[in-house]
């Protein structure tokens, strides 16, 4: 692997460790707050469709490559 694609992918990791860590605070939250309404999912849906776009970056699937 090519040094640019390793940062690239450690970035990835560290945004996905991010929206893990934001999501095992937010659903306790919800369940916490208001229980009958799982607002927690928009906030995932929201997040990881940028997740998956920086994803598909960082494996070079999309984007310049170098």
């Amino acid at each position: 692997m090519s040094k640019p694609r390793v940062d690239k992918v450690r970035k990835f990791r560290l945004h996905a460790m991010l929206f893990l860590a934001v999501l095992v605070v937010l659903i306790p939250l919800n369940f916490f707050v208001s229980p009958g309404n799982p607002w927690w999912m928009y906030l995932a849906f929201a997040w990881a469709v940028p997740l998956t776009g920086h994803w598909l970056y960082a494996r070079e699937i999309i984007g310049a490559k170098r």
